[in-house]
């Protein structure tokens, strides 16, 4: 009986908040850094750019991730830094991570800012669509004197 209130209190903290963006974006730092530190085992390895600058952008990778999850009323913001520092860890970090760090970054940047709050009441510009906007002209049209 506790698991399942755990279970549930755990859904609804994930629901809450860009969780899967955050998850992706924080693994893609951490695979960012860990190529890095993994190099003297590689045979051979491709480097770009300096190399404290690919330590930074893992870094601030990992620091957006957390803050994703911590405070998603800047989803659209953070999730834009990870996709810039996604794109910009293919110079500065072996070529985004062998790939794999820049797609992880790009995929969970975007799906941090296309989130939106399960429990927000609908707006009247939410399901805005071609009727609703003739219905507008007509009544905008209907007003002159």
């Amino acid at each position: 009986m506790a698991r399942q209130g755990v279970r549930a209190r755990s859904r609804a903290w994930r629901r809450s908040r860009p969780f899967w963006g955050g998850l992706l974006v924080v693994a893609a730092g951490l695979e960012l850094l860990a190529v890095p530190l993994a190099l003297s085992a590689l045979p051979a390895a491709v480097m770009f750019g300096t190399v404290g600058a690919g330590y930074a952008i893992s870094l601030i990778m990992v620091i957006a991730g957390v803050l994703i999850w911590s405070q998603p009323g800047q989803r659209v913001f953070l999730g834009l830094v990870a996709v810039l520092l996604s794109m910009a860890s293919f110079v500065y970090s072996n070529l985004g991570g062998f790939f794999l760090g820049l797609v992880l970054g790009v995929l969970g940047g975007t799906l941090t800012v296309a989130w939106t709050p399960v429990g927000r009441p609908a707006g009247p510009f939410d399901s805005f669509g071609v009727r609703g906007a003739a219905a507008a002209v007509r009544s905008l049209a209907g007003r002159r004197p």
